[in-house]
């Protein structure tokens, strides 16, 4: 299976267009494999807020890393932002010829106002149960 995503913020007329020869120009081969396109209109979301990174980065960071305790060790703050990143913001996942796989990942700066909220969720929940962490 393809993994396929694509925007088209409708901002101009020209994205119409964009739009429409973008799906004429895909639809049939996906269809071909069995597989469907989808088209999705939702209304434009806010990037995640300056708080909600300077949040992320201050006080969510710095109480994983002052407190969580993995397997007998304590790992650096950019471990703790790559290590959610990688186990929560997945966004593409490529095979290369050889075989090997290679992941893509969302910036926390791609990122909508609800979908940090949803991960800064995430990332509380998994601290506090998987290594005991207290968020003050």
């Amino acid at each position: 299976m393809t993994s396929l995503y694509r925007e088209f913020p409708l901002r101009q007329p020209s994205a119409w267009t964009n739009l429409f020869n973008f799906v004429k120009a895909n639809w049939q081969a996906f269809a071909d494999r069995g597989e469907y396109l989808r088209v999705i209109v939702t209304s434009d979301e806010k990037k995640r807020s300056n708080e909600q990174n300077k949040f992320f980065h201050g006080p969510v960071l710095d109480q994983i890393t002052a407190q969580a305790w993995w397997d007998g060790k304590q790992y650096p703050k950019e471990f703790w932002k790559e290590y959610f990143r990688q186990r929560f913001l997945l966004k593409s996942e490529y095979t290369t010829p050889t075989g090997e796989v290679i992941n893509t990942y969302w910036s926390t700066a791609d990122l909508s106002v609800g979908a940090m909220s949803d991960f800064l969720n995430k990332v509380h929940s998994e601290a506090a149960s998987e290594w005991g962490v207290c968020f003050e």
